[in-house]
């Protein structure tokens, strides 16, 4: 990652955030990455996450985006290109289950909580949160199941990490 932001953009500048803490909010900095065989593709990836789908969250609230250049890195296979870029989310969500289901979606690479220093969770809403940790490993491990159905996507991780 850069030493500085090649730009920084404010959201939800009006939004009340000690109101959203004061009702359960979590307010946490994301670093969100991204890799390509293409700058352009990496570039465009990253803006696509953070500005199209993050920006749109229901129950999370972008308050500041800090966009790292994207760099070429070595590359993974000779005569390959390896591009990867970061971007720095500052958010607040409405609860810890919605900051968590933020985090499996997204997977940052980090994550930051900034406040509150601690969370108590009641009984419903550890189940609900265990209900979204369940449904979205089952949904990834349908997709990985349905991945090795295609003989083409097995010969490729076969060739990539060797048969077992």
């Amino acid at each position: 990652m850069a030493d500085k932001p090649i730009f920084t953009k404010a959201f939800n500048e009006d939004l009340d955030v000690d109101g959203k803490l004061g009702e359960g909010g979590i307010l946490a900095r994301l670093y969100i990455g991204v890799q390509g065989n293409e700058l352009e593709s990496a570039k465009k990836a990253l803006e696509a996450t953070v500005f199209d789908r993050m920006a749109k969250e229901e129950h999370i609230s972008l308050l500041e985006v800090r966009m790292y250049d994207i760099m070429k890195e070595k590359a993974a296979r000779k005569g390959g290109q390896v591009f990867s870029g970061v971007a720095e989310v500052k958010v607040v969500a409405d609860d810890y289950r919605w900051f968590v289901n933020a985090i499996i979606r997204y997977g940052p690479s980090a994550v930051e909580i900034m406040e509150p220093s601690d969370v108590k969770l009641n009984s419903e809403q550890m189940h609900a949160l265990v209900a979204d940790v369940s449904d979205f490993v089952h949904m990834y491990s349908q997709q990985i199941i349905a991945m090795f159905k295609d003989p083409e996507r097995r010969r490729l991780y076969e060739e990539m990490f060797g048969k077992e």
